[in-house]
């Protein structure tokens, strides 16, 4: 097929699209599940440990990666060229990968003195290694994330050039890929975790007026299994210790269930103005949040052993507060970034000549 082929689909390549409110409601409470889902301290009690940490582990990155395929497909503008191509991939790499070794190599360098390590060219090869090939075993491997965004990224143009029916069919077989005894280089093991989501995210995208025209009834009714597992969970589930696997085909079943639960809440809060305004602005950073929020999440942790206050402050207000800002304080850093950059891009304009001639 050349470069410049028809993709079948509904979606308009290049086309400018409106903003779904409801997505960036979803990516906004994905979002806050990931970083409740980070505070395995040492010091936390079972409803959090055998509750919201084990639900939010069902369903928190398989949602996370469909709402990014879904996007990377709404937003993508067609690459017609192999030199179109190889612009598309140093853009992605300058904008996602370049901080993933960035903030790995920051991880690792803090890592030496509470490690006891040396710091030696032996260790920050061995760090470099480690996040190039296997992101999971270095020592920012909560960054295994942006690793494999950055590949869905890559394949992203190739794979929206097959035929709709290929990538349904291509959808169909991903779900099979957890069988696969896959292992962690190159993120093998999560690539064949995730990439259902990632096909269908992508063919949502394909098909959001369908999605966007469904009756709110019907993602209610579609919604009532997970909701009835996450009632189970928190009450019974507790109670008997019950840890669910996060393996093979049931990270499918768990992961497609909290789809339609999670849409169905979004549409309920984009009405609620200012919950609609917060999980927009967490939406719109969730980037910097992700690469940033553990370095709050440890720091909290460190100060609140320090102080000898683990007894004394309550789980919950301490996970409450460490949440809060390990929101708002890569928000902040990100916006007050992006008007630095704003304002450098300004300066080196050159003014424009108003004087009457």
């Amino acid at each position: 097929m050349a470069w410049g082929g028809k993709i079948e689909t509904s979606v308009k390549t290049g086309a400018k699209h409106e903003r779904l409110v409801a997505v960036d409601m979803m990516v906004g409470l994905a979002m806050i599940c990931v970083v409740l889902g980070h505070f395995t301290v040492g010091f936390e009690p079972d409803w959090y440990s055998l509750g919201l940490h084990n639900w939010i582990y069902t369903f928190h990155m398989q949602l996370f990666i469909f709402l990014s395929a879904f996007l990377i497909r709404y937003s993508y503008r067609r690459v017609k060229s192999p030199l179109e191509y190889t612009a598309y991939i140093w853009r992605k790499f300058k904008k996602f990968f370049v901080w993933f070794i960035v903030i790995g190599f920051v991880v690792a360098l803090l890592a030496v003195p509470l490690k006891g390590a040396e710091l030696s060219w032996l260790y920050l090869g061995t760090t470099l290694r480690n996040l190039l090939l296997l992101p999971r075993y270095s020592e920012a491997s909560f960054l295994w994330y942006v690793y494999i965004l950055f590949g869905y990224y890559l394949m992203s143009p190739l794979f929206f050039r097959l035929p709709q029916w290929m990538r349904v069919v291509c959808c169909i077989a991903a779900m099979f890929l957890p069988m696969l005894q896959a292992g962690h280089l190159f993120a093998a093991y999560d690539f064949c975790q995730y990439t259902f989501f990632y096909c269908l995210g992508v063919l949502c995208a394909e098909w959001i007026a369908e999605i966007r025209g469904a009756k709110a009834w019907l993602w209610a009714m579609a919604s009532t299994p997970f909701l009835a597992f996450s009632i189970w969970l928190f009450t019974d589930g507790i109670s008997i210790g019950f840890q669910f696997p996060q393996l093979g085909w049931w990270l499918l079943v768990t992961g497609v269930a909290a789809l339609p639960f999670f849409y169905l809440v979004a549409m309920a809060l984009q009405k609620i103005t200012p919950i609609n305004i917060l999980l927009t602005l967490i939406s719109k950073d969730c980037y910097w949040i992700y690469l940033l929020q553990m370095f709050v999440i440890w720091g909290c942790v460190a100060l609140t052993k320090k102080m000898q206050l683990v007894d004394a402050v309550p789980f919950w207000l301490f996970l409450t507060l460490t949440t809060l800002l390990a929101l708002a304080i890569p928000v902040a850093l990100a916006e007050g970034y992006k008007k630095i950059k704003k304002q450098g891009i300004l300066a080196e304009r050159p003014a424009k000549n108003t004087s009457l001639k």
